[in-house]
Formats: C-alpha cells, structure tokens, sequence
C-alpha cells in the first residue's frame, strides 16, 4: 500500500485539480524553484554573487508562479474548455507575460533598479512559459487517453432517454422524460461519454441530444435551441458551429 501513494501522488499532481495543502505546498516549492533559477541565472550571467534572496523570491512570485497558476487553472472543467483553443491559450500566455512584465517594471522603478532590457526579461519567462504549455498539452492528452469511467459507460447507457446534460459544479444534471437527476462527473467526461450517441456541445454548460431539437432561433449570441420538449437552451458563440452539420435540417426561426 504504502508503494503505491507515490504514483498516486504524482498523477494527482499532474492531471487533477490541486487543493487544499497540497495546492499550497506545490505553489511552495514552484516559488523556491524559481527562486533558485533566478539566482542561479544571476550567477551564471554576472560571475558576481547574486546578492539577497529577497529579490530572487520576489522575480519568483512575479514571473514563475503565474504560470503554476495557469496550469492548475487548466486542470479545472473552465480552465480546460478555454486552453484546449490555441488562440485562446497563446493569448492568456501573451496578457500573463504583458502583466508580469509589467508588475517587475513598477516593483523596479519603485526600488530605482529599472535596468533590465524588455527582450531579457522575455527571455528570462521563456523556460516558465515553454514548462507550462507541455504540461498543459501532456495533461490533456493523458486525460483523453484514460479508459471511460463506470460512471460514463453507464451514462452512455442511458443516451436515448435524455434529452440534455447540463454543468453543476462538479456534478451534471442529466434531464430527460419530464425529471432530473444528478451525477457526480466532469462535462468533459459526459460529453467524451455521449458524443458517439448524438449529443452536441452548444454551451460550455450544455449538451443537448440532437435527435431532440426542434428548432434554432435568433443569430450569433442571441440564439438558442428548442426541445421538443419545450426547453429552450442558450447556444454559446464558441459553441455554434457544433450546430451546423448535425442539424442541417432544423428549421432556424427568424429572430
């Protein structure tokens, strides 16, 4: 048992949501790791000693732990929907680099230090930056690669009588036949779970039965879906070309 925990551990880290103390402990160790690079990357450059530690754990906090944190945040059902777009990923990395880069100018001006050159403090992110998007890409594709859960097999199990799946947390409400009952799963796990069985992303909290819809109404961020049961769904813009060739068909009311 006790051989176990430090696999465990390490896939904890990597490919789930961190919380509590061992959230706190990992952005710890982040920060004292960033720390010891910019200071040993002061060394190296200079040949001079470094000076206090003060301001390596300051650079720290500024330039490397951002990116601890937009790794995590990536791990979580939100975080996941906006980094797995490309554009959407390299300009949350572009506005990170903006802002620390940014903040480390203010901190100098304010300790009369601003010396640094705009393409060495680029330069000196670029390790934090490159780390973090393998990770981020490495972590999505272990997710994917991971065999579906009892919970999903038995979800897809139950793909005809539903008729929408919406996001609570780290719940989905599964609607279907005039009820409501709740699961404890991720949206990326129901829709990875009901995708081969009809079911479309219109929504970062909706997944709707395609066999079910029976109309589109309105244009661009006013448009919705109506069920035949009666529902109406709102279409999320990042979402409305999932709409397009499974339901050809549907009639589009004017808006």
């Amino acid at each position: 048992m006790a051989s176990a925990a430090p696999s465990l551990s390490l896939g904890r880290i990597f490919f789930e949501p961190l919380r509590g103390a061992v959230l706190a402990g990992c952005g710890v160790a982040i920060w004292l790791a960033g720390a010891a690079y910019c200071h040993l990357y002061q060394t190296l450059t200079t040949g001079e000693s470094p000076g206090p530690w003060s301001g390596s754990l300051t650079w720290s906090a500024i330039a490397v732990v951002p990116w601890f944190a937009l790794f995590e945040w990536s791990k979580q059902a939100e975080g996941a929907e906006a980094t797995r777009r490309p554009a959407l990923l390299a300009g949350l990395v572009l506005a990170i680099a903006a802002l620390s880069i940014s903040i480390e100018y203010v901190v100098d001006f304010c300790l009369g230090d601003v010396t640094d050159r705009f393409g060495l403090l680029v330069m000196r992110r670029l390790p934090a930056i490159g780390v973090t998007i393998l990770l981020i890409a490495v972590a999505r594709k272990a997710v994917l690669r991971r065999p579906p859960s009892s919970a999903a097999v038995d979800l897809a199990a139950l793909a005809d009588a539903l008729d929408w799946v919406e996001a609570a947390d780290n719940y989905v409400e599964l609607h279907g036949q005039g009820k409501m009952t709740l699961r404890r799963m991720t949206m990326r796990e129901a829709e990875r779970a009901l995708r081969e069985r009809g079911f479309v992303r219109i929504h970062r909290r909706y997944l709707v039965n395609q066999s079910r819809i029976s109309s589109i109404i309105g244009t661009n961020g006013d448009r919705v879906v109506r069920l035949t049961s009666g529902a109406e769904l709102p279409v999320g813009r990042a979402f409305a070309g999932n709409l397009r060739a499974p339901v050809e068909e549907t009639q589009v009311e004017p808006g």
